[in-house]
């Protein structure tokens, strides 16, 4: 078998007794601002406490940890910021090494089975591998325990689908009130099932595992779109983000598709079972729409839920054109951004839908709407007209969109006829646009961050982001949304340049709608297939965006003999100055699409393992 664990390969490095120090560098983000005046508190929008239970630390997926007092901008620019230590890795599949494509989870005073059967308390880190691996790891010296200090693995998957390079795709979610985590995984056979592991010992609670399957997908009365019937044995991805409503009752599993239609499911908890669905589109045929974003859907407070669909590679390929998203057809919901309620069975309705003007287009060349995950973001009342806004900025077509999320404009039957004009016509764009002129479009439309922009080019390796955003309530009552991609030196071209990171402005008025501009750009950071930014402060001061980067384009495979070594990256959220960046293989190789957790001063890291960094207690020379 493989080794398990290697010190990383950099020769500036230098080992102290309790730790590893690092000489680091400076690094940069992409923003996103509003601006409101109105007392910058929004409870709901930040995550206030230790724990960091589901992707992007919020519901609404904000991205925003207001309780961060140590790692501020000064601090982490020292130079006493770096490595602190590693945990063993996730474990192999065969000859396949761990990679985590899902993001790190963190349970804090977590009671744990100690000596004699005494409960300790400790801090814990909760990770899931590709492999098909879930462990919890001590993140706090406790005693003689370690950090890094593997507490529980378990091997949910003996033989997970294909090869154990996407046997966990997902960030888990917890229940922090009934101590458990869900994971979601895939055998051999393609077969997916959902997983409920207790958090102190990780055993699998009385009932669990559930069959995410066809037959129980397919009963009647589930699906709430048509009568499209979710498939058996072929290679549908769920690498979505789980979520759990506030009462803990519901899970939301959401798939991509290729040859399906995307799925969006609810899992009943308590009686453990699938209680609902809704199909992308509402035929079996029209296999479009996959929900392939890693952040999944978003919740907001009253439990609604928020997610954006995407396109088909296969139809791009076979040269559909407009086609390729069946637009005459009724119940097809394909790049679109969708509003879903839940009834009290666990049901769905569909409550809105907002469709670009340019949807065929860009989905006939497949640059996915869908590669990202809506940010749910609450104004003060009275700051504008509109105050619970979505803000979307994934886009394979580099574009950001604003809009009422309580007042979706979209149909609720079918999407708008093709477009070729963002103001004209039947066809037109319905977002919160800006009344500036826009130079992608010359007229209005929506704001296209990451170039150059073009409704042709823009799928694999072109494509422009595939994030989700980071919100921020600054101290200044700015509102300010931070969005990582990839802008490309040229239409036809792969090479990223700058922007990596760049922040847009809401601007609100009491009397009119919000709309997004582009306030500013990091202007010398590349990534090249970055995962979502988040964004830490303490009572909305010193904020600080830290993203991690694939480091390579996203055809490059993150197995073989020389895989990428990723990137960590830290920006002063207001001046935008690249502040410090991990040594070149400092990171193990990883997954992708997945973000760094800040708590409690550390930044953890999932790559084939946990690395935590810190502040250190002896400095660089």
């Amino acid at each position: 078998m493989p080794p398990d664990d290697r010190y990383p390969r950099h020769p500036q490095m230098r080992f102290h007794p309790a730790h590893l120090i690092l000489r680091g560098s400076l690094c940069c983000c992409l923003l996103i601002t509003l601006t409101a005046a109105a007392e910058p508190t929004i409870a709901s929008n930040a995550r206030l406490g230790s724990d960091n239970l589901t992707y992007h630390g919020t519901p609404q997926r904000t991205g925003w940890y207001d309780n961060e007092g140590t790692l501020t901008p000064a601090a982490v620019r020292t130079g006493s910021f770096g490595l602190l230590w590693e945990s063993e890795s996730l474990g192999y599949a065969g000859t396949t090494p761990p990679r985590l494509f899902a993001s790190p989870l963190y349970v804090s005073g977590l009671e744990v089975p100690g000596e004699a059967g005494r409960p300790r308390s400790l801090d814990v880190i909760f990770a899931a591998s590709a492999t098909g691996f879930a462990a919890a790891i001590n993140a706090t010296p406790a005693g003689p325990l370690p950090a890094g200090a593997t507490l529980w693995k378990r091997r949910l998957l003996s033989r997970p689908c294909a090869n154990g390079t996407r046997g966990i795709l997902s960030t888990p979610v917890i229940d922090r009130r009934l101590g458990r985590i869900y994971i979601v995984g895939c055998d051999k056979s393609w077969a997916w099932q959902v997983h409920a592991l207790d958090l102190a010992s990780g055993a699998s609670v009385h009932g669990w595992p559930i069959d995410l399957s066809a037959e129980a997908i397919n009963r009647p009365g589930v699906n709430a779109n048509g009568d499209s019937r979710f498939p058996s044995e072929i290679a549908i991805l769920q690498r979505g983000a789980l979520n759990l409503s506030a009462n803990g009752r519901w899970l939301f599993v959401a798939f991509g598709g290729e040859p399906s239609s995307g799925w969006l499911l609810s899992i009943d908890t308590i009686q453990r079972r699938v209680a609902g669905a809704f199909s992308v589109t509402a035929r079996t045929e029209e296999g479009v729409g996959g929900l392939w974003a890693s952040g999944g859907p978003a919740i907001d407070s009253d439990g609604d839920l928020y997610i954006a669909s995407g396109s088909s590679y296969i139809n791009a390929l076979a040269g559909m054109g407009n086609e390729a998203l069946y637009p005459d057809s009724a119940g097809n919901w394909s790049q679109s951004i969708l509003h879903l309620a839940v009834d009290a069975t666990g049901g769905f309705r569909l409550a809105g839908t907002y469709t670009p003007f340019n949807y065929c287009q860009a989905g006939g060349a497949d640059i996915d709407l869908g590669s990202g995950t809506p940010v749910l973001v609450d104004l003060p009342p009275g700051v504008s007209l509109n105050t619970a806004l979505l803000v979307h900025g994934g886009s394979k077509q580099g574009n950001a969109y604003l809009l009422d999320r309580k007042n979706m404009p979209g149909s609720l039957v079918r999407r708008q006829a093709c477009a070729a004009d963002p103001i004209k016509g039947a066809g037109a764009d319905t977002s919160l646009m800006s009344p500036d002129i826009q130079p992608a479009f010359g007229t209005r439309g929506p704001l296209n961050v990451f170039g150059p922009y073009s409704d042709r080019v823009g799928m694999g390796d072109y494509a422009k982001s595939r994030t989700t955003p980071a919100y921020l309530n600054a101290a200044d009552g700015r509102h300010l949304v931070y969005l990582t991609g990839s802008a490309k030196a040229a239409e036809e071209s792969s090479e990223s340049v700058p922007p990596g990171l760049a922040r847009l402005e809401i601007v609100v008025n009491p009397d009119e709608p919000p709309f997004l501009r582009l306030d500013a750009i990091q202007s010398k950071l590349v990534l090249k297939n970055p995962g979502s930014p988040v964004v830490t402060s303490f009572n909305h001061r010193n904020a600080v965006v830290w993203v991690l980067d694939m480091n390579a384009l996203r055809s490059v495979s993150l197995f073989g003999e020389d895989p990428p070594s990723p990137v960590l990256y830290a920006i002063d959220a207001i001046s935008m100055e690249l502040l410090w960046r991990s040594a070149p293989g400092q990171l193990y190789p990883s997954g992708k699409y997945n973000e760094p957790l800040v708590t409690g001063g550390k930044v953890f890291v999932g790559t084939d393992r946990i690395q935590a960094f810190g502040l250190t207690a002896v400095t660089s020379p």
